[in-house]
């Protein structure tokens, strides 16, 4: 008689530790979902903060054929801080993806600012001889186009060279 208690108290000691196990599990697995949940919840509110325009006019001479590079004004519209230097811009001439080490870029805006702020003006400089691409060898007219992505944000800016 004194065998089926006991053995119910094994069982139910055993049930316990497999219980426990398992919130351990569960607990470890709801935490890292939550985790992964905010994560993405802050990438999104960068993406949803970040804008940029092109104020660059295309019939203004972007193009500067004796250094071979392309000049861009761009202003940050939305209310994200950017890098000062447009570090965080991802550039594409007419299908060529643009190296970092091919752009550089100066506030126009702002003297000495630590951040590319809403409102402030970039210049961004792309050294065409770097991307390999030189729009001023085609005879006669040529479009060539700029894509720029910030943060998710994208801007489309296109320009014609005349020979």
């Amino acid at each position: 008689m004194a065998s089926v208690p006991v053995s119910h108290l094994i069982l139910f000691v055993a049930s316990l530790v497999i219980a426990a196990g398992v919130v351990g599990t569960v607990t470890t697995g709801v935490d890292r979902v939550s985790a992964a949940v905010e994560d993405g919840s802050l990438d999104a509110t960068q993406q949803l903060r970040t804008d940029v325009t092109v104020i660059s006019d295309p019939n203004g001479g972007v193009y500067n054929g004796t250094e071979n590079n392309v000049t861009l004004l761009v202003k940050n519209t939305g209310t994200q801080r950017l890098a000062p230097d447009g570090s965080g811009v991802d550039v594409v001439f007419d299908g060529e993806y643009v190296r970092p080490d091919a752009t550089t870029g100066e506030l126009v805006s702002v003297d000495g600012a630590t951040a590319w702020s809403r409102g402030d003006v970039l210049r961004l400089t792309i050294d065409l001889d770097v991307v390999g691409v030189n729009p001023g060898e085609s005879s006669g007219t040529s479009d060539h186009r700029v894509y720029l992505t910030v943060n998710g944000d994208e801007e489309l800016f296109q320009f014609r060279v005349e020979a």
